[in-house]
């Protein structure tokens, strides 16, 4: 056959090939720039809901409270699918078509969680009576939060012993049941370095907790009506701290609430913009919040966890293997999916041991398990919540909850974060099946290791800044992050004696500036973990100062901050101590 014959055969077989092929790579090439689209316009959507999440929270004096977090958590939900159809308004997404195609949102909290989802509201009509007008029928389909999950393991060490331990993002913990035969219902923070000193003071990791003298002082809101009538004008730090005006007064939190003290000593707490004034609250002249964190840790460690004479060694030396299901039945027994294989140990071994590791570092066992605790409680509710969600989307998708990576897991558990699912939109060669974790690092409700920073001359630092321990530190003080972040009020202004009229005011905490060194250019600081940073310092030297500093305000927030299981007597007795 001649050469020519030859090349057109070629033609004929090859040339069709190559189209084939060229117009199969250009549609995987088309693929893969709609899945990095919609992962984009999710990730988008996701930080959107929890930005939103984070102002409304730090905007609400009662954000701590159950209903009120719910009542963020919906606005938050409602900021991604508005977020959501924006980006993906291009591609012929409305909202309410998007919305069959998230099966769930879950949003990890302190100590638990929510999941946002679509279900069948169930009403029992057989024994309860229910009006045909109510709000929700029996069968209707509805949008909502599921009831609260905590991050909780129950154990049965022995036959007398079967109790709950609810974990939380940092090392508090709660602890419910019966042990040795003894009920327990105790609740506190894990620590390993803390130390009763002779003098009666605390130590931790060897740096002695301070008394702190010097109170911290923010702007605020107080509302009242300065002039009486006429145009009412906001002024900022009026002389006098004149009602109506933004000032500057000193100011303490005691179980989530702020109480700030007038020129005249008087006491006053501001729930909403609403001011209350504290009768039997003397005025702050110092603050004790990080000593009595340090005290109450020690106690737990002690008292209830190592030589308490009613629960005996049992929680001492209480290990994995003695996690049960809500049935009783230990965990080790499963042949299979047992969420905790292949680790036993004592859970609390770390909390006495001051030679290595201690229980609060980021590698230790009990973190360890804890993370363990936290992924078991969430995917055991959310992985038939999206799996429900097949029979109750008008799309034709197999909803599935998708295997989140290890380090996606330890992001969780580190932070307040927000979780969302997108499936089964056609993306041409595959369909989608994204989802988005974004974590919130300001908010009210968690005091993290990198949650202080170092207020020094009007100057904010984080802790590790290079060189932050060789400035002149007395009269530095650590600031909790989320006080640097921006407030709102509603103001109500009078126009003349009979009109007046509401608006939203803003307005910053604290006025001071953040450093470029360490909170502009992050590059400024060390690599190294805060509990590594301040590892084997000795007194006397300027980072003994800086730690001393440090310990002290992490102390005082985590001690200050809004928990269920706090004591109302012991909060009494707080507030009406004079010397706070």
């Amino acid at each position: 056959m001649k050469i020519q014959g030859l090349a057109i055969i070629a033609i004929i077989i090859i040339l069709p090939m190559s189209i084939i092929l060229n117009s199969y790579a250009q549609s995987q090439v088309k693929t893969l720039d709609l899945q990095v689209q919609y992962d984009s316009k999710l990730n988008n959507a996701t930080y959107d809901a929890i930005k939103a999440f984070q102002l409304n929270m730090s905007n609400s004096s009662t954000s701590e409270l159950a209903n009120s977090k719910m009542r963020d958590i919906k606005a938050s939900v409602n900021t991604f699918y508005n977020s959501l159809s924006s980006n993906f308004n291009m591609s012929g997404y409305g909202k309410d078509v998007l919305k069959n195609y998230v099966p769930a949102i879950v949003y990890t909290l302190y100590d638990g969680y929510y999941i946002y989802s679509t279900y069948d509201n169930k009403l029992d009509l057989k024994n309860d009576k229910f009006d045909d007008k109510a709000t929700y029928q029996d069968g209707e389909k509805i949008d909502g939060l599921k009831p609260y999950v905590y991050y909780s393991c129950r154990y049965k060490p022995k036959e007398n012993s079967d109790f709950v331990i609810t974990y939380s993002l940092d090392s508090y913990i709660t602890i419910q049941g019966t042990v040795n035969g003894n009920p327990i219902n105790e609740s506190g923070y894990l620590l390993t370095g803390v130390e009763k000193e002779p003098g009666g003071g605390y130590s931790y990791r060897g740096i002695d907790i301070m008394e702190e003298e010097k109170t911290l002082e923010q702007y605020v809101y107080v509302e009242g009506d300065t002039t009486g009538s006429g145009t009412k004008k906001i002024s900022i730090n009026p002389g006098g701290k004149v009602l109506g005006s933004i000032a500057q007064y000193p100011c303490k939190k005691i179980n989530g609430v702020k109480y700030y003290v007038q020129n005249d000593g008087k006491v006053f707490s501001i729930v909403n913009d609403t001011i209350y004034n504290q009768k039997e609250v003397q005025g702050i002249t110092t603050n004790n919040n990080g000593i009595r964190y340090y005290k109450k840790a020690n106690e737990l460690k002690n008292d209830v966890i190592g030589n308490n004479v009613k629960y005996g060694d049992i929680l001492k030396n209480l290990k994995v293997s003695d996690a049960v299901d809500a049935y009783g039945k230990k965990y080790s027994d499963y042949v299979q999916n047992n969420p905790y294989e292949g680790s036993d140990y004592e859970i609390f071994a770390e909390l006495f041991d001051t030679s290595g590791i201690y229980i609060e570092d980021e590698n230790s066992n009990f973190n360890a398990h804890k993370l363990k605790v936290i992924k078991n409680a969430i995917e055991s509710n959310l992985i038939p919540a999206i799996s429900n969600y097949n029979s109750i989307s008008t799309s034709e998708v197999n909803f599935a909850m998708p295997k989140l990576q290890e380090y996606e897991w330890e992001q969780i558990t580190q932070n307040i974060s927000m979780i969302t699912f997108l499936q089964g939109l056609n993306i041409g060669g595959k369909i989608y099946n994204g989802y988005s974790i974004v974590s919130n690092n300001n908010n009210e409700d968690y005091v993290s290791e990198d949650s202080i920073y170092i207020l020094n001359n009007g100057e904010y630092h984080r802790v590790t800044e290079e060189g932050l321990e060789n400035n002149n530190l007395d009269g530095a003080i650590g600031v909790f992050n989320i006080d640097f972040e921006r407030r709102n009020a509603t103001v109500t202004e009078k126009i003349n004696d009979t009109e007046e009229y509401s608006k939203t005011i803003y307005y910053y905490p604290r006025e001071d500036k953040a450093s470029y060194r360490s909170i502009v250019d992050i590059n400024k600081n060390n690599n190294k973990s805060i509990y590594e940073y301040f590892k084997d310092v000795n007194e006397g030297t300027p980072k003994y100062k800086l730690a001393q500093i440090y310990y002290t305000a992490l102390g005082r927030e985590r001690f200050s901050m809004y928990r269920v299981m706090n004591k109302l007597e012991e909060i009494q007795e707080i507030l009406k101590d004079k010397a706070w």
